[in-house]
């Protein structure tokens, strides 16, 4: 299944992944890695090593998403993904989704810096609620097609 979610992606060379799971220990996540790795790409994973060190990898490999990546943004999540002690040793509030939400809209935000740093345009794809978005985004669509697909039919 990796494989095919691999290939539906077509990427270049010189793409590069961010693989996002709070235990980074489940088969296909590990598989996607692999691929993504022997591929040649660059990997960056979101994860918890917290987590991660605690629990048995799910890949027949025995490897974790965390061993795979180039660079790895440690969430800081506990074992469990839950951070909200409601009783009876029940705990809720997912943890990980906020902060990888958080550590996503930081990397767009300093690649975005960064482009512009060097006198380049970054590639954003504007609110469909904003006049003259409509215009931007099919310009983007136009130059990135077979890469990105467009969020309306």
């Amino acid at each position: 299944m990796a494989g095919d979610i691999y290939a539906l992606a077509a990427p270049r060379d010189t793409d590069c992944f961010l693989i996002a799971s709070n235990s980074g220990i489940n088969g296909s996540v590990v598989e996607m890695a692999r691929i993504v790795r022997d591929h040649g790409h660059r990997l960056i994973a979101i994860t918890s090593l917290g987590h991660s060190r605690q629990v048995a990898s799910r890949h027949p490999s025995g490897a974790k998403l965390y061993e795979l990546a180039d660079v790895v943004i440690d969430t800081g999540t506990p074992l469990g993904d839950a951070g909200l002690p409601i009783g009876d040793a029940i705990v809720v509030g997912a943890t990980s989704s906020l902060v990888g939400v958080t550590a996503v809209q930081m990397i767009t935000e300093g690649v975005c810096r960064r482009l512009l740093d060097r006198g380049r345009t970054p590639p954003v794809y504007r609110s469909m609620n904003v006049p003259g978005s409509d215009q931007a985004n099919a310009a983007l669509e136009a130059h990135y097609r077979g890469r990105v697909r467009p969020i309306e039919p």
